[in-house]
């Protein structure tokens, strides 16, 4: 028999905790065992699935107080005797284990996620390296387990958070796009990439393995070139300006 113990709120009452036990194999998922309680024990049992494949990323949720997808953790790889699960944390919860995904999908848009084309983009060779960021970072399935994870998020509202910075950053190396300056603008911004304080707590948290961080470093070393760009711009323009000058 295994012990599981689910975080429950139902609008306008008292959230509490619910104890189940069922019979379980040590290679279920936990979404298995969630489907197979809903089905024998509880039918207001509330949580998000639909592929099953660890694709959508719509079952991500705290398990054992770690933003995971259920379909994708086994009964075997949890330690100790019960199973807590409880909805991601930094977000409103709507009912039991399913979160209002708003502001996660709202931060997401402010970094324009689609490409405003070039226009020669049509004649533009992508090249390796280009193509290898694009599919790494397309690994991303946007489940909302690092926003869960990372501290900044749950405390400023307003921070984009490590899926839209890295998913901006897929854009900002992408030739066919002509808004890297706008782009670039929100994406390093006080609350982009300033805004995060190295927790490195998004690292763990992603199912596939992706390391946003690692993207929110480059747009601040990228930010930094275009500063320092316009700066020596701005002094030699001035230079240039004296040149032969009689001060006044």
């Amino acid at each position: 028999m295994q012990k599981i113990k689910i975080f429950r709120y139902m609008p306008g009452r008292e959230a509490y905790w619910q104890e189940y036990a069922l019979n379980a194999d040590p290679d279920d998922m936990v979404l298995s065992l969630l489907n197979r309680l809903r089905e024998t024990q509880d039918s207001t049992l509330a949580f998000r699935s639909s592929c099953r494949s660890a694709v959508c990323g719509s079952c991500a949720m705290m398990i054992n107080d770690k933003p995971s997808l259920a379909c994708q953790t086994r009964v075997k790889s949890l330690k100790g005797d019960c199973i807590t699960l409880a909805p991601l944390t930094g977000m409103k919860v709507i009912k039991d284990l399913i979160v209002d995904m708003e502001p996660f999908w709202n931060n997401f848009k402010k970094i324009m996620p689609w490409l405003e084309e070039a226009a020669n983009s049509k004649d533009m060779v992508i090249t390796n390296k280009v193509s290898d960021l694009q599919e790494e970072i397309c690994a991303c399935i946007l489940c909302a387990a690092c926003f869960a994870a990372c501290p900044e998020a749950s405390v400023q509202r307003s921070y984009l958070g490590p899926h839209a910075l890295m998913e901006g950053y897929r854009f900002l190396q992408d030739p066919r796009d002509s808004a890297a300056e706008k782009r670039l603008e929100v994406l390093a911004g006080p609350e982009g990439a300033w805004g995060c304080n190295g927790a490195f707590a998004c690292i763990g948290a992603c199912p596939w393995k992706v390391s946003p961080i690692n993207y929110v470093a480059k747009i601040r070393t990228g930010a930094m070139k275009v500063k320092l760009g316009r700066m020596k711009a701005e002094d030699c323009c001035e230079y240039k300006g004296n040149q032969g000058g009689k001060s006044e």
